[in-house]
C-alpha cells in the first residue's frame, strides 16, 4: 500500500502526456500571425456580437471585436482583432490589426495588417507589413511604408480620418453652461423704460 505522505509523481513526466515525445528540436516555428494571436489572447477586452457601438472608441489595451462598430477606433500601441462576426464601419489605427470579419474603412497599423481568408475589406491600408491570405476579399489600396519618416508622415495625414464626423474636434474646449443672469433691483422707473425701449428695438 502506498504511503499517503509520499510525494505524488509529477504529471508532466507521465509518458501518456500529450506533450510526451516532443522536444524543442522537433518543434516547428509558428508563423508570426499565430504568435500574434497567442499574445492577443492573453490580455484583451472583447466587444461581443450582440453589442453595437457608434462613435469614437479609444483603448489602451488589446481589443477583440465580434460586434458592430461605426465611427473611429483608436488603439495606439495595442493590437486590434476583428472576429468573424465583427462588422466595422470605421477608420482604425492600432499596432497590429488582424481581420477575420468585415471592415469598411481605412486602416493604419504601426506593424502589421493581416486579412484572413474569411475577411471582407473595403478601404485603404497603410502599414509596414500587409498580409492577404488566400480567400480573403479586399478592395482598395495598400501602402507598405518603408521608413520611419514616411510612417510619421502617414500618421499626421491619417489623424484627420480619425475624427468622427458627429463629434467636436479634440482640441475644442468643452462648452460651459451659460452663467445665470442676476438682476439688480430697479432703481427708478426711468431704467425700466430704457430696457423696454431696447427690447422693442
Amino acid at each position: 500500500m502506498a504511503n499517503p505522505l509520499d510525494p505524488k509523481p509529477d504529471a508532466s513526466l507521465d509518458s501518456n502526456s500529450f506533450l510526451s515525445g516532443m522536444n524543442e528540436s522537433g518543434a516547428t516555428e509558428r508563423p508570426f500571425a499565430d504568435k500574434l494571436d497567442a499574445s492577443m489572447a492573453k490580455d484583451r477586452s472583447v466587444i461581443g456580437k450582440n453589442i453595437k457601438f457608434r462613435g469614437e472608441l479609444i483603448g489602451t489595451e488589446d481589443l477583440h471585436i465580434e460586434g458592430t462598430i461605426e465611427g473611429t477606433v483608436i488603439m495606439e500601441g495595442h493590437d486590434l482583432s476583428i472576429g468573424r462576426e465583427g462588422e466595422i464601419n470605421a477608420n482604425i489605427h492600432a499596432q497590429n490589426i488582424v481581420i477575420n470579419g468585415t471592415l469598411t474603412g481605412d486602416a493604419l497599423a504601426d506593424e502589421l495588417i493581416e486579412i484572413r481568408n474569411t475577411a471582407v475589406v473595403k478601404g485603404n491600408l497603410i502599414a509596414p507589413r500587409i498580409q492577404l491570405d488566400d480567400g480573403g476579399k479586399f478592395r482598395g489600396s495598400m501602402d507598405m511604408v518603408d521608413t520611419d519618416d514616411e510612417m510619421k508622415a502617414r500618421h499626421s495625414e491619417f489623424k484627420d480620418k480619425l475624427v468622427h464626423p458627429n463629434l467636436p474636434p479634440k482640441d475644442e474646449a468643452p462648452s460651459r453652461p451659460a452663467a445665470k443672469k442676476s438682476f439688480a433691483p430697479k432703481d427708478t422707473a426711468k431704467d425700466s423704460a430704457k430696457e423696454t425701449e431696447l427690447a422693442d428695438s
